[in-house]
């Protein structure tokens, strides 16, 4: 299969994807089509992309014709009301996905000045998002004091930390929040997904849930019910500002 070609980039593609046009089911299909069209056509070349830069460049073109032919989900429509593809990408590709605003250029075949200023105007499109209530579910003591901060400088509040998976679905009860930042593995050894998956079953909320864990590949394993939103540790603080603003915005959208 082409997928075992790329099989060490795929999750991280497939996370740009589910990022960039707000479904998971949107952003698996544009892969699919990246795999199906490109790149089988660079391999029919002897032209197989030997880079991650080269790969997420594929990936990328392949979403940017679908949207110039107005093949726009309803997800997506509403995410640009806050912020421009373009922003929306440079912010994706840096932030989350850890390229350098260099090779962010190359993948969007822009110039680094252009992406130095869509990074700015970023910047202010998130400062006009709404800001919400973070519940924050980290077993280490110094990640879940930079979370917190890190929520805070963001404009939001934080409902609580929770170490365990019991002590999540306890501080969950009675409480509203809009987003939730969760480890995978837990003080107990128990699992961050699963309290989340009680959480929100007992809620019955809709809300936005960012996994930051040293163990992706967990979570990332192209499952149905995998998470649209993960960051690996250790992480960069704006990539956690960036996905956090990113998850809140994207539910913000789907609910209006």
């Amino acid at each position: 299969m082409l997928a075992d070609l790329i099989s060490g980039d795929l999750p991280y593609l497939r996370r740009y994807a589910r990022a960039l046009l707000g479904t998971r089911a949107a952003g698996d299909d544009a892969v699919e089509a990246m795999l199906e069209t490109k790149i089988l056509f660079l391999i029919e070349e002897g032209r197989s992309p030997t880079s991650r830069t080269a790969l997420f460049r594929a990936l990328d073109e392949t979403i940017m014709e679908e949207l110039t032919e107005g093949r726009l989900n309803q997800e997506m429509s509403k995410i640009l009301k806050v912020m421009t593809a373009d922003e929306h990408r440079a912010l994706l590709l840096t932030a989350v996905e850890g390229f350098s605003v260099h090779e962010t250029a190359e993948i969007l075949g822009s110039t680094t000045e252009f992406v130095e200023v869509t990074l700015k105007q970023a910047e202010g499109s998130l400062k006009s998002a709404l800001a919400t209530s973070v519940l924050i579910i980290e077993d280490e003591a110094l990640i879940a004091t930079m979370l917190s901060r890190l929520v805070r400088e963001a404009g939001h509040t934080v409902v609580g930390v929770a170490t365990t998976r019991e002590d999540a679905v306890r501080l969950a009860r009675g409480r509203e929040f809009g987003l939730i930042l969760s480890d995978e593995v837990l003080a107990d050894g128990s699992s961050g997904s699963a309290a989340v998956t009680d959480i929100l079953s007992e809620t019955q909320a809709d809300v936005p849930v960012v996994f930051i864990t040293a163990f992706p590949k967990r979570l990332l394993q192209g499952l149905a019910d995998e998470p649209a939103y993960l960051i690996s540790k250790p992480f960069q603080p704006q990539q956690v500002r960036a996905v956090a603003e990113q998850a809140v915005i994207s539910s913000m959208m789907m609910a209006s």
